[in-house]
């Protein structure tokens, strides 16, 4: 029954530990985006958050970021843009947020040069070539914020690493901002910042 999954699939996305992962994620990025000496282009006017779910991540980086950024949360099934809006319409801080149904792969290069930061949340759900095509892609400048994990006995991971250094290696970025571990009860999520 579709109403039961989506029940169920929302509830696993605003569980503790996904809330727990997108904050540590909101924390940590702001801290590189409200400091000058990382803004190689400028001020933040676009994020993009590629495979965005239900835009729990978006909202929370609306909590430590200037209200003004457009957030674009770009996800393949409809039904996320449907229940994201729903989860974030009577938040003021939201309004600069557009939910997109589509690709996120292909929706980003469409738009390779729109936006000052990439988000992805779920790179271990991405082939690796994939995830190097994005990065050579994007402009030199733009900052990326990308998570994976260690959780190798999921079928749906198709891309995990056995530590943050290994992922932080897999995508060769020219200058690393910020890295670091959270550890879950279910694995350790990595995440990577840079250009």
């Amino acid at each position: 029954d579709e109403d039961l999954y989506r029940s169920y699939e929302i509830i696993n996305a605003t569980n503790f530990a996904q809330l727990e992962s997108k904050e540590w994620l909101a924390e940590n990025l702001s801290s590189i985006l409200t400091n000058k000496e990382y803004l190689r282009d400028g001020d933040v006017r676009d994020v993009l958050i590629m495979g965005a779910w239900y835009g729990i991540t978006g909202g929370f980086l609306k909590q430590y970021l200037n209200k003004e950024y457009n957030i674009w949360n770009v996800d393949f099934d409809p039904e996320c843009q449907k229940y994201g809006q729903l989860l974030h319409k009577d938040i003021e801080a939201c309004n600069n947020t557009t939910f997109v149904t589509e690709d996120a792969i292909e929706y980003f290069f469409d738009r390779t040069t729109a936006f000052q930061v990439l988000i992805n949340t779920s790179c271990e759900h991405m082939e690796q070539d994939d995830i190097d095509l994005i990065l050579a892609s994007k402009n030199p400048n733009t900052i990326i914020c990308f998570q994976s994990n260690n959780f190798h006995s999921q079928a749906e991971h198709i891309t995990t690493f056995n530590n943050l250094k290994e992922f932080e290696q897999s995508l060769k970025l020219i200058k690393v901002y910020w890295s670091g571990t959270l550890k879950t009860s279910s694995c350790e999520r990595y995440m990577v910042i840079g250009i």
